[in-house]
């Protein structure tokens, strides 16, 4: 795990929270549940700081999913982590829309710790298996808002969709909606942040433009500098996020190595290889940006 403690020593205070074993951004649906238990529980004991901490815990079936989640309660209830700890879950991954409701509502009754669902259809497509369903029902969402247990959702697609959802939850001020497309969020951003894979390599960089389209900052900060600053910040985590954004995993991981950050780029087995283009247009991106 000292790979693990050297990235999250590197993120620092960068995000206002971390994501642990996601299943889009990350590589939890090729690691044993084992694996993904140890990490997340390495995880809390890192994590010094007082940040909340998402735990993924999606799985290829619904009792594997279910299964994960308790193995995962043990230690997260004797955890030292000073932050909220949060479950996220891809429920149409493994799951219909129908009985969606009636599962969360069991499921917060046998967990203390609260869900926060996703939404991607494009996890669905890279599915072998697929169904029909892509996306999580708008009219599903409301009765899903409408269980305390649920406290938000991590958000990628249409706009059209996106504008529905908001309808859909608009009863319940606490429920936080997130983007999950970070191209989306820099073009548009959402009221409540952005899950942002690209912050594992780009910590401060995220940090200011997150900071910025979401106007936290004060108006003294807004001088001429400062504005260019956030430009070039943008422009920097775009070029890098075209590069990732089809196979975040093992792009991502091979940034980091090349930048010095993880002492190799290797993959879980069912993560393809970066190909040596890729590995090309890496190594360029990072030594034009000064990483290498």
């Amino acid at each position: 795990m000292a790979a693990l403690e050297r990235l999250i020593g590197y993120v620092g205070m960068g995000p206002d929270a971390f994501l642990v074993g996601d299943v889009f951004w990350g590589e939890g649906l090729a690691l044993t549940a084992d694996t993904r238990a140890d990490m997340v529980e390495a995880t809390l004991g890192l994590v010094k700081e007082k940040r909340p901490v998402f735990v993924t815990v999606t799985s290829c079936t619904e009792d594997a999913t279910v299964a994960l989640l308790a193995k995962m309660k043990v230690f997260i209830q004797g955890s030292s982590c000073s932050g909220d700890v949060f479950w996220v879950d891809y429920p149409i991954y493994y799951h219909s829309n129908r009985g969606l409701p009636q599962f969360y509502e069991k499921m917060g009754r046998d967990s203390a710790v609260p869900f926060v669902l996703a939404n991607h259809p494009g996890l669905i497509y890279g599915r072998k298996n697929r169904t029909k369903q892509k996306n999580i029902r708008t009219s599903v969402l409301k009765k899903l808002s409408g269980i305390d247990g649920v406290q938000g959702l991590i958000f990628s697609g249409s706009l059209k969709r996106a504008i529905n959802y908001q309808k859909a939850v608009r009863h319940r001020r606490d429920f936080r909606l997130f983007d999950g497309d970070e191209a989306t969020f820099m073009k548009q951003p959402s009221s409540d942040g952005v899950v942002a894979g690209g912050a594992n390599l780009l910590p401060k960089a995220w940090h200011e433009v997150t900071w910025s389209c979401l106007n936290r900052y004060d108006v003294e900060r807004q001088y001429p500098d400062h504005v260019r600053q956030i430009w070039e910040a943008g422009v920097m985590v775009q070029a890098f996020h075209r590069l990732y954004a089809t196979q975040p995993a093992a792009v991502l991981k091979r940034m980091l190595h090349v930048a010095g950050i993880l002492p190799n780029a290797h993959t879980a087995a069912g993560t393809p290889f970066t190909s040596p283009t890729q590995n090309q247009s890496i190594e360029a991106i990072c030594r034009k940006y000064d990483l290498i």
